[in-house]
């Protein structure tokens, strides 16, 4: 049964709520403190009172990544969406905060008001947006954040039906990443018993799946790929998971064939009945939100993500027009915080487009009236670097592999590379398919097949389909000692660039951040999917 009051309030009432949320935060949190919307603000000549309603929202610029990444010769732009503690910001804050402020100094003295202000505006916690193609984006929470976290995470667990009695085993890889911190503060907040892992990489999987059996743990957090690769080993071993119920995956896309592959792998290893829900988030979202527990169950599409009024305000708009679509129109998401501190974004366009977009309706699986995003997201931050030139007359999408190689029956793994002919920067791109194929299946049916469906499907077959055993593919793609698996390569030297004697481009200098977001990256940026983020 819903036990948050958001759940079961009419749309009319939680959106009139959720208009007074945004015009006091507007008025008295971010235009006095925020350095950044502070002179956004005032270049546009946008008044804070006009933000009346959440159709106003549109009088106010978008906030990309290009706007807050920082910089090689200004690294602390991302700062200035943090907000300020109203005394050193020297503004004048509107009567209400006004008010607080002074009865808050009152009834708590020097001291008290001061730790009250340290636990409102000093950042206490960081985690960074994806780092692959610029600077990562530190994303800064505040102590008031994290119980703002703590309360996301509980809702999402209650949505999932989590009980105290569960155990948890979280086996998102440790990265300053949404997926594992948001999966580490719901725990706390529910008092859910957990095992954090780290992954693969941290914990070892034998290790895991020696805690999931001995310890005989109720839910697993995962990335898809990765609780793929450990319930595949678990089959093969013959090991008993009866008592897991609940799979929540962040950090990617969970394409319904995939969904499918888990499923048949679970009733391998006695957990035939388990949930497995699909989750989405962004790093600069800071939560992630999923699908209810009767929807996981599903064989089909997920009704979409319960989202919550009171933490964010969500838009669907065109991407090239930036007009608002109504409910039930695809389009980019854009996000706007509520009442958060740390850092602060309004009208955040992700990137990611949502089939469906919005739904207002109560979920016809629960019955919670919460707003939904539909679960068919398209993340475009997570392969933007690799967006290719024209091949053979067509521009490739790489998200259009995702769904049609993992959810695949006759595909175990695969691996997307992409190279240039002779390794020759001026020359043509090529699209080199890395697979190992189900047992049984034959190599000449199964390269057949691909190649039409990849003609049929994105236009373009591969270069060249290349056969490996199961244990040579996951070392290519670092399931077990990477954050986040390799799943697309860039192997093209730049313009007068060199190649690493294993065909990797010349190491770049920034660092690498991988997000997980969720949500897949839950990376940056945030897949459907993020307990994701990212970003």
């Amino acid at each position: 049964m819903p036990k948050t009051l958001w759940d079961h309030l009419p749309a009319k009432q939680y959106l009139a709520a959720q208009e007074q949320h945004l015009v006091r935060y507007i008025r008295e949190m971010v235009y006095p403190n925020s350095p950044y919307y502070h002179e956004l603000f005032d270049y546009n000549r946008i008044k804070p009172n006009a933000i009346r309603t959440t159709r106003d929202l549109a009088s106010i610029p978008f906030t990309t990544k290009a706007d807050i990444a920082p910089l090689p010769e200004d690294p602390a732009i991302p700062f200035s969406v943090v907000l300020q503690p109203p005394p050193q910001r020297g503004e004048s804050v509107g009567a209400y905060r006004r008010l607080k402020l002074a009865y808050s100094r009152l009834t708590h003295g020097k001291k008290g008001f001061d730790r009250l202000i340290d636990d409102e505006f000093l950042p206490v916690h960081y985690h960074f947006t994806i780092g692959r193609t610029a600077l990562p984006t530190p994303i800064v929470y505040t102590g008031y954040d994290l119980r703002r976290m703590r309360e996301a995470g509980r809702r999402l667990f209650e949505l999932l039906e989590l009980k105290r009695d569960d155990l948890l085993i979280n086996a998102f890889p440790f990265s300053p990443h949404l997926a594992f911190w948001m999966t580490y503060f719901a725990t706390e907040a529910m008092g859910v018993p957990a095992l954090h892992t780290g992954g693969g990489r941290i914990l070892g999987t034998h290790r895991i799946l020696e805690a999931l059996e001995r310890l005989q743990g109720t839910v697993l957090t995962a990335t898809p790929s990765y609780a793929y690769h450990l319930l595949r080993l678990a089959a093969c071993d013959g090991r008993d998971f009866s008592s897991l119920h609940t799979l929540i995956m962040g950090g990617d896309r969970l394409p319904v064939g995939l969904k499918g592959k888990i499923q048949e792998l679970l009733a391998k290893v006695g957990a035939e009945k388990a949930a497995v829900a699909s989750t989405y988030g962004f790093t600069e979202g800071r939560v992630a939100w999923s699908e209810c527990r009767a929807s996981a169950m599903s064989k089909d599409e997920g009704s979409g993500y319960h989202l919550f009024p009171d933490m964010e305000i969500i838009e669907v708009i065109d991407p090239d027009s930036g007009y608002r679509l109504e409910p039930g129109e695809s389009g980019e998401i854009v996000y706007t915080a509520l009442d958060w501190r740390g850092s602060v974004l309004l009208r955040f366009r992700t990137g990611d487009i949502a089939k469906g977009g919005l739904n207002m309706s109560p979920c016809p699986h629960c019955g919670r009236s919460l707003p939904r995003l539909g679960t068919d997201i398209i993340r475009s931050s997570y392969y933007k670097e690799f967006e290719l030139t024209k091949l053979k007359g067509t521009l490739v999408d790489l998200n259009a592999f995702y769904p049609l190689l993992s959810g695949h029956k006759d595909v175990l793994e695969w691996q997307l590379e992409i190279r240039k002919h002779n390794d020759d920067p001026y020359d043509l791109d090529e699209l080199y398919l890395h697979i190992t194929p189900a047992e049984g299946m034959s190599k000449d049916f199964v390269e057949k097949e691909l190649q039409e469906l990849l003609q049929r499907e994105v236009e373009i077959a591969p270069t060249r389909i290349v056969f490996h055993s199961l244990t040579g593919l996951l070392e290519r793609l670092g399931l077990d000692t990477r954050s986040r698996e390799r799943r697309f390569v860039d192997r093209r030297p730049a313009a007068g660039g060199r190649v690493e004697p294993d065909g990797e481009p010349a190491p770049q200098a920034s660092m690498d951040f991988e997000d997980t977001a969720t949500p897949a990256a839950y990376e940056d940026g945030s897949a459907g999917g993020a307990l994701p983020d990212e970003g």
